[in-house]
Order: structure tokens, then sequence, then C-alpha cells
């Protein structure tokens, strides 16, 4: 008799209690908890620095191909005007190019010729703005980074519109190339060095007109256009470190060096005279 009621007690003692499986329950439940939140938040860091590296790249690509059509920039070609006109927003290159390969191959006198290439384009970057379609603010929405490309000798011949494709003429059709080409930045801006001075606007007419540097900042982030005066930018580049104002986190910037620029600073005296002339005239 005795054993067996000790048997009986051992084979009670051999389950769980409701509170022994409660408290198991909740101890699984916060530990998959914190090991969601853990990957989790693994998985949107790795996303975040994924995205960030693409845009670095993206970024990098498209200031190094500006720099390169940019330190092209002819000083000043007759019947085209100056190498180098810019705005706050928007800058007009003309820059030399060279031919395809493919116009160096030998050919034989059966061959169909080759079109002919013009070995000087003006390039224009900007930011293209949807004016139909506004914003919660009742601003503008930004498209992108636009690049305008017009790669022929008869720019002022072209015909933009409907009649242009109905000309049949195929060089006129393709003589200008306007494309979105970079939707996912939404900012441009641009700064010019004459030796002394940085300005916001850059337009000289006669001599070697490029400035010494351009300054060309880019981000994902757009600002509205508002109507802005021009005005002499400080010198805030040349400062200290610790002076100088950082930029945004979504922003780049890159200093492009025109090697072609007049040595001896002539287009710093022009621009300064344009700006005094500019500034006598708008005297009352």
């Amino acid at each position: 008799m005795t054993w067996r009621r000790n048997n009986s007690a051992c084979g009670q003692r051999g389950g769980f209690t409701l509170l022994e499986v409660t408290l198991a329950l909740s101890i699984i439940t916060v530990l998959s908890g914190i090991m969601y939140w853990f990957f989790w938040n693994i998985t949107v860091a790795t996303e975040q620095q994924t995205s960030r590296s693409r845009d670095v790249q993206l970024v990098r690509v498209i200031l190094d191909h500006m720099a390169c059509e940019i330190r092209q920039a002819s000083g000043f070609v007759p019947g085209y005007g100056p190498g180098v006109i810019g705005t706050k927003h928007m800058i007009s290159i003309n820059t030399a190019v060279l031919p395809d390969k493919k116009l160096l191959y030998p050919r034989s006198i059966t061959d169909v010729e080759e079109a002919r290439q013009f070995d000087l384009r003006e390039v224009r970057y900007y930011i293209g703005w949807d004016e139909e379609n506004l914003d919660e603010e009742g601003d503008p929405r930004a498209l992108g980074l636009v690049r305008r490309v017009s790669k022929t000798y008869l720019r002022e011949m072209i015909i933009e519109g409907e009649d242009e494709t109905d000309s049949g003429d195929e060089e006129q059709i393709v003589a200008v190339k306007e494309e979105l080409y970079a939707p996912e930045l939404k900012y441009i801006e641009f700064k010019y060095f004459d030796g002394a001075t940085w300005w916001d606007d850059w337009e000289i007419a006669q001599g070697n007109t490029l400035p010494q540097i351009v300054r060309v900042t880019i981000g994902f982030e757009p600002v509205p256009p508002r109507e802005e005066e021009m005005e002499l930018v400080e010198d805030d580049f040349l400062c200290d470190e610790e002076d100088q104002e950082p930029l945004a986190a979504d922003r780049f910037a890159m200093f492009i060096r025109l090697v072609q620029a007049d040595t001896f600073f002539g287009s710093r005296l022009t621009r300064e005279a344009s700006a005094f002339s500019s500034s006598e005239s708008s005297k009352p």
C-alpha cells in the first residue's frame, strides 16, 4: 500500500501547471520579439546603407561626366559665343568632342557613308519642373536633372515642334536631344570663381570667357524655383574649415578647375566691369 501511494504522488509531480506554461510562453514571446526587432533593425540599416551607396555612386558618375564636359569648354567660339554661360541653377557649355571611332575605320567606295559629326556641342544642365502638377504647398514638382545637347553647327536654324518631324531631315531631328538625365537628382546649383570672387551667374561676351573654377552642387531634395536677385557671393569656400557651413546631408559638391581659363585673369576684369555697369544701370 505504501509503494502505491508513493507511485501515485510521483505521477502527479510529472506534469506542468498552468502558471508554468504561461510563464514559458511569455518568455518565448519576449525572446521572439527581441530577435525580430534585432533582425528588423539590421535589415533596415542594410537597406539604408545600400541605398546610400547607390546614391553616392550615381552622384560620382554624374559629377565626373559634368566635370569632363566643363573642363573641355572652349574659351570663345566665333559664331557660337562664350564657352560657359551660367546662372545659379543652369549652365550652358560649348564643349569639344571627339568623333566616333567608326568614322576612322577604312571603308570601300561601295560602303554607305557615315553621317558627318560636328566636333563642337552645346550642353546644358538644369532641373526640369512640372508647372501643371503642383505639390501640397502649391509649388511645381521637380522632374529631375535634364541634359540638353545641341550637336549641330546650324543651331539657330533648328525648328522645334511638330514641323521638325514632318521635315524628314534626320540630321535636324537628332540635332537637339533633351532628356531626363537623372530623375533621382532634383537639386543643382552652380557658382563661378573669377580668381578672387565667387559669382552666382556667369556671362562674358568677349575675350577668354571661362571662369577659373566652377563649383557644382547636386542633391536629392528639391528646392522650388523662386525669383532671386543675382548677387556677389562671399568667398566662404576660401575660409577655414571651422568657419564654413556644411552641406545638407543629401547634397554633394565638386570644384572643377578650367585649365583653359585666362591665366592673367582677364575674365575677372570683364566680369567685374559687367557687374559694375549692371549696378549703375539699375540705379534710378
